[in-house]
C-alpha cells in the first residue's frame, strides 16, 4: 500500500527500525517520544537518517508508529515529529511529536496486494471479524528487505492473499430433494483447491478513483455426483431446486488496515437442480472438473465493462452415468456453485461488495427409454435390449455481482455472466446409449 502523506511530507514506519531499539516512550503526554537504541551504530544509523530534521525550521515528518503504547491496541498511530534531541551518553532520541488524525492522511492512496503464498489449510467456521489479519503483523519482515528508513513521501505495506476453497468431503452423502415422486442425493459433491486474489484500489481525497479484483484458481477441482429416484405418472412433472451445503468465513482473505482499508471474504457452495420427469428411473450421474491454473477472473468496479473470465475453457471434465432402471424420459440440469464473495470497507469513502460464482461444473442431461430387440447397446449375445438414449452437455460457467455503497450514494447492484463454455461436450467419453446395470 502506498499512503501520499499531506503537504510531500516524509514517512518513516517505526517497524522498520524499532528492532534497532531497546525501549521505546510513545506517551506523548509531554508531546515527547524516546527511542533507546541497541548500540552505538544503531544510534548513529538514526542520526544520520534524521539529520535533515534540525537543519530547517519547516523540515519535518510523519513517524507511523505501530508499538505497544503508542496508539489503540493492535492499530498505528501517525506521529508528526518537528524536532529531535540526542543523548548519545545514553543512546536515546528524543523526538517532538504531534499525534495527527488519521483523516489527515488516509485520504489519498494506492493500494495493490496479493503476491505470496499463504499456506493452505482446511477452513473452520468462525466470525470473521475475529479472524481477520492486521496487516500490521507481517509488515516488519517486508520491510527489512532494505537498508533505509526513509520511504522518500510513501509508506509501502504488502499482504499476500492465496486461500483455500476446500469445501465438501468426498463420499459424504447429502439429500438435496425428497419427496415420494422425486428425491436426489449429493453423493460425491465438493471443492478442493486454493484461490489468489490480486487487487488494486485508487483513493484521491476520498473519492474512490479505481478497484479492481482478480482471482485466479490454484489446482481447484470439483465433483458433482448425484443420485435419484424417480416414481412419478407418466404425465412430466417439474421441479426446480436449489440447495446450500456449505457457507464459511474466510479468515485467511481478511487484510485490515485500521482506520483505511478492510477486506474480508467468505465462501458458499450450492448445488441446483432443474428437472422434467415422467414415468420412473434409478441413477447415479455426475461430472468431475478441474480449472486451469491459468484461468482468471477479474472485477472492474469503475468500469465494468472491462471485467472478463479467461482461460477457463481449457478445463478437463469426466462425467459418468450409471443406470440402474428408467422407463419413460427424464431431462435434467444439474450444477455444484462456489460463490466466493468479498466486502470491501474503505474508510470515509464507502462499502464495495463483489462476489464471483463459478458453477463448476454443471450438467444437462436427457434420458429417454429405449428398446432394441437386438441389443440397445451391442449386438453381442445376451446384451440388454432395453435402457436408454442420452443426449447431454457439460458445462462451466462464471458469473460475477457487483455492488457499491459510496457516501451517501447508491450504486445500482450488476449481476451478469462473464463466461459460459459448453465446449466441455465429449462423445467419447460420453455413451449414447446406456444399458441398465441392474432391472428397474
Amino acid at each position: 500500500m502506498t499512503l501520499y502523506a499531506p503537504d510531500g511530507l516524509q514517512m518513516v514506519m517505526m517497524e522498520r527500525f524499532e528492532p534497532l531499539t531497546s525501549a521505546v516512550d510513545c506517551n506523548g503526554d509531554d508531546g515527547l517520544m524516546s527511542l533507546k537504541f541497541k548500540s552505538q551504530g544503531a544510534f548513529q544509523r538514526a542520526l544520520d537518517t534524521w539529520s535533515f530534521i534540525n537543519k530547517a525550521q519547516e523540515k519535518q515528518f510523519l513517524l507511523i508508529a505501530n508499538h505497544d503504547g503508542c496508539g489503540p491496541q493492535d492499530e498505528r498511530q501517525a506521529y508528526r515529529i518537528t524536532q529531535i534531541r540526542e543523548d548519545a551518553a545514553k543512546l536515546t532520541t528524543f523526538l517532538t511529536a504531534q499525534k495527527v488524525p488519521w483523516s489527515d492522511i488516509a485520504g489519498t492512496y494506492d493500494l495493490d496486494f496479493g503476491r505470496a503464498i499463504i499456506s493452505s489449510k482446511n477452513p473452520q467456521r468462525q466470525g470473521l471479524s475475529d479472524k481477520v489479519t492486521n496487516i500490521g503483523t507481517d509488515i516488519t519482515n517486508f520491510l527489512g528487505d532494505t537498508d533505509d528508513f526513509m520511504l522518500n513521501g510513501d509508506a509501502d505495506f504488502s499482504k499476500s492473499i492465496k486461500f483455500p476453497v476446500d469445501v465438501g468431503t468426498p463420499g459424504e452423502v447429502h439429500p438435496i430433494v425428497s419427496s415420494t415422486l422425486f428425491s436426489l442425493d449429493c453423493t460425491d459433491c465438493y471443492i478442493t483447491g486454493s484461490f489468489r486474489v490480486t487487487g488494486h484500489l485508487s483513493i484521491k481525497d476520498f473519492s474512490l478513483q479505481d478497484f479492481s479484483l482478480s482471482g485466479s484458481p490454484q489446482g481447484l477441482a470439483a465433483k458433482l455426483e448425484l443420485a435419484t429416484n424417480i416414481r412419478a405418472p407418466y404425465s412430466p412433472t417439474s421441479l426446480n431446486y436449489t440447495r446450500e451445503l456449505f457457507s464459511m468465513d474466510v479468515p485467511e482473505a481478511g487484510i485490515s488496515v485500521p482506520k483505511i482499508f478492510d477486506l474480508g471474504a467468505w465462501i458458499t457452495y450450492e448445488v441446483g437442480v432443474t428437472t422434467t420427469f415422467a414415468g420412473s428411473a434409478n441413477m447415479t450421474f455426475g461430472v468431475g472438473a478441474g480449472l486451469p491454473d491459468t484461468a482468471v477472473v477479474t472485477a472492474n468496479f469503475r468500469n465494468p465493462s472491462l471485467s472478463s473470465a479467461t482461460g477457463f475453457d481449457a478445463g478437463q471434465v469426466d462425467p459418468s452415468f450409471d443406470l440402474q432402471g428408467l422407463s419413460a424420459g427424464v431431462t435434467v440440469a444439474a450444477f455444484s456453485q462456489a460463490k466466493l464473495s468479498f466486502g470491501v470497507d474503505i474508510h470515509k469513502v464507502g462499502r464495495l461488495d463483489i462476489a464471483y460464482a463459478l458453477k463448476l461444473p454443471g450438467i444437462e442431461a436427457h434420458l429417454k427409454a429405449a428398446y432394441n430387440q437386438a441389443g440397445l447397446c451391442s449386438t453381442n449375445p445376451g446384451a440388454s435390449q432395453t435402457g436408454a438414449k442420452l443426449d447431454a452437455d457439460l458445462f462451466v460457467a462464471v458469473d460475477l455481482s457487483l455492488d457499491a455503497r459510496l457516501g451517501s450514494s447508491t450504486t445500482p447492484s450488476l449481476a451478469f455472466r462473464l463466461f459460459v463454455s459448453q465446449n466441455f461436450r465429449s462423445p467419447s467419453a460420453l455413451p449414447r446409449r446406456l444399458a441398465p446395470t441392474s432391472g428397474p
